[in-house]
């Protein structure tokens, strides 16, 4: 071993006599030109290789071996210019070829090399310019530049930057301009994207293959190369074998699955499944979904004058499921999934919030499917902050589906009527027919099987519920149902529209008449409307109304019964008649302040009627009787024209005198059209009573 040119040497000699390294694999080397030959051999002397250039493996054994203490190498000047190039490693990592591969590891490794190496070549030649520029020196010129510029790159050791860069002084010259022009892309070799080994072109040829290949008839490959055989004999175009159109199918899997399968099976199979975690508190996400339990029973009905039993049937659960835990917080049994089904599962669910909690709750984010998705969004919406249906048949968007088919196995399967697990599950796991022929009598009824189903989720619900609860944080921000939505979706309601009367709302329910009020200043508005009515029969202490047209709805409470003897009045009957009273007190101000408002404007628009603004300036407010008002000086009977005289009134009007009263005068006026007096002398001794004198 010996130093040449501050580089460390060794022969191939001493290389397989220390049994560093064998012969076969120091010859591969030699050939890939992966070692760096510092002397070559020739008449008798042995060519040295340099012992960094060996692999690191090797190397080490060698400073090992020989004890040799590290030297440190001396960089070119082009190599003190190379830097890393971190653009060009993303760059090379994310090139793709046109049928998707990606560039293999040694030739990302070569390609980064090659940049690095150029652009130091850049850089160094721009430093060089400059440098004589500076120095009013003309600069080399650009092939003893690029001759010296060959030897640095040749002296680069590979171990550390892989390259092919030309060793020709022209070539690395072109090389150089190529890659200033074209950039990285340059560096790629032209023959990855070179189809010259494809028997089916990027044209007529590969769509015909392709369309027979996803035909949803599923071809075999030899109907397919057949088929297209056909037709290349008449093109000439080249066959195709059996084996090389399943080459080709499988290079194409993705395309032709959708065509072969249709979307729903393409979507359930190749598209992206997205993980998710569970809630980490209860009440957040409820998903709900219809399950037809794997549970027969029998029906008997009358069929065409004869009765006619069917063993099959089977009822169908819509289950409410809390995500948190797979809690069962509702469900509903029926024959068939309907909007009033699912509407009693979601009721089922608010009722067992408050059996579990004190209040009744509705989830924070609630997913279903889009059955009757139109009809029943509203519903939807009104209980959840959000609504988020699933892709339509898309079972693995809910986590509900495999929940039903863990109640098949572990509950269902352990009954005697049960029914398997549907009619495409492999042969071998559902019940015999045979057996299921001979038992058929001894099928349960239908309130069997409802039975079987209530203690099925009863059980369910036993082994989930404390870690239900443990989940809940008592946090009721946005999940507390109000009661005008509960009695909106869940409530009972009568079908006959009633109106408002002095004593508010009187709906009769069950019998009897009850009395509500609402005291809300829009709900005394809308006096003229007519009421549709919704009620809890379990409370009845409020009541919902619904206006016909749906655009009001005003929660009613049932009025409070006043005692007539004041001695009979608690403090209770006290604060509900005050209530009454501040909020007449309230319609009386609002109508008040409604005439200050208007009654100004109406006399400035009236200026252009002299009779309408004599009659607007005889108005009063409502509640004030105009007390305090100065009235204008009432026409003369020569100032009163035609047409006000018309609206003389024809009925009497009683106007209180000084001291407040009305009746005696109306008495007074009576006996005169009598043609009496009070004072008269022929008036009799006693007075007769009104209805005498009528």
């Amino acid at each position: 071993m010996e130093r040449v040119g501050g580089l460390l040497t060794i022969t191939k000699d001493e290389l397989l006599s220390s049994a560093l390294i064998s012969p076969l694999r120091f010859r591969k080397l030699a050939e890939e030109k992966r070692i760096q030959i510092v002397v070559r051999g020739c008449r008798g002397r042995q060519a040295q290789y340099a012992v960094d250039s060996l692999p690191e493996k090797y190397r080490a054994e060698v400073y090992k071996r020989f004890d040799i203490p590290p030297m440190d190498r001396v960089k070119s000047l082009l190599e003190q210019l190379i830097r890393p190039y971190p653009e060009a490693v993303h760059y090379y990592h994310s090139y793709r070829l046109p049928d998707g591969r990606c560039l293999p590891s040694d030739k990302i490794s070569q390609y980064t090399a090659e940049a690095q190496i150029l652009e130091a070549i850049g850089a160094y030649w721009m430093e060089h310019t400059s440098k004589r520029g500076k120095a009013s020196r003309r600069p080399m010129g650009k092939s003893e530049f690029y001759g010296w510029m060959t030897q640095m790159v040749e002296g680069l050791p590979l171990e550390e930057y892989p390259h092919k860069l030309p060793k020709s002084v022209d070539n690395l010259k072109r090389k150089h301009a190529r890659y200033k022009l074209e950039g990285l892309e340059s560096l790629v070799h032209k023959g990855y994207n070179n189809r010259n080994a494809s028997k089916v072109e990027q044209s007529e040829q590969e769509a015909y293959l392709l369309m027979l290949l996803a035909h949803q008839n599923q071809l075999t490959n030899r109907q397919v190369a057949k088929l297209y055989n056909e037709v290349a004999s008449q093109r000439g175009w080249e066959h195709l074998t059996t084996s090389a159109v399943a080459k080709i199918a499988k290079r194409h899997d993705l395309l032709l699955e959708a065509g072969r399968m249709g979307a729903t099976k393409f979507r359930a199979n190749a598209r992206v499944a997205i993980r998710r975690s569970k809630p980490s508190r209860s009440m957040s996400y409820w998903v709900l979904d219809g399950w037809e339990a794997e549970l027969y029973y029998q029906q008997t009905i009358e069929k065409k004058g004869a009765n006619s039993t069917r063993y099959d049937c089977r009822l169908v659960v819509v289950v409410v499921l809390d995500a948190s835990c797979s809690y069962p917080i509702g469900y509903a049994i029926g024959d068939r999934e309907s909007k009033s089904l699912i509407t009693q599962a979601l009721m089922s669910a608010v009722h067992h919030t408050e059996d579990l909690f004190g209040a009744r709750l509705a989830p924070r984010q609630l997913q279903m499917d889009n059955y009757d998705i139109k009809e029943l969004m509203p519903l939807y919406a009104s209980m959840a902050g959000k609504v988020t249906p699933a892709q339509a048949k898309n079972a693995r968007a809910k986590i509900v589906e495999p929940y039903f088919s863990y109640l098949n196995t572990q509950y269902c399967k352990l009954q005697p009527n049960w029914a398997g697990y549907g009619v495409v599950s492999a042969q071998g796991k559902n019940p015999n027919t045979d057996a299921l022929n001979a038992l058929k009598h001894s099928t349960p009824t239908k309130e069997e099987v409802i039975s079987q189903i209530h203690l099925m989720i009863a059980e369910e619900r036993a082994k989930r519920q404390s870690e239900y609860l443990e989940l809940y944080d008592g946090d009721l921000t946005g999940i507390e149902l109000s009661r005008e939505v509960y009695l909106e979706n869940f409530g009972l309601r009568q079908d006959r529209l009633i109106g408002q009367s002095i004593y508010g709302l009187t709906p009769t329910i069950y019998g009897e008449t009850r009395y509500y009020e609402c005291l809300d200043l829009g709900w005394r508005q809308q006096r003229h409307q007519k009421w549709q009515v919704c009620y809890d029969p379990s409370e009845l202490s409020t009541v919902l109304a619904i206006s016909e047209d749906g655009q009001y709805k005003y929660l009613l409470t049932e009025k409070h019964v006043q005692p007539m003897a004041l001695e009979d009045q608690t403090e209770q009957d006290a604060a509900e008649l005050k209530k009454v009273r501040d909020f007449e007190g309230e319609v009386e101000s609002w109508i008040q302040s409604k005439y200050e408002e208007i009654r100004p404007v109406a006399l400035e628009v009236a200026e252009g009627s002299p009779t309408a603004q004599r009659l607007l300036q005889h108005t009063t407010l409502p509640f004030k009787g105009g007390k305090g008002k100065k009235v204008a000086k009432p026409l003369t009977p020569k100032e009163t024209p035609e047409e006000v005289a018309n609206f003389t009134p024809t009925r009497e009007v009683m106007i209180l005198d000084n001291k407040g009263r009305y009746k005696d005068h109306r008495y007074d006026r009576k006996l005169e059209r009598e043609g009496l007096s009070s004072t008269s002398e022929e008036a009799p001794q006693r007075r007769r009573s009104i209805l005498e004198r009528v």
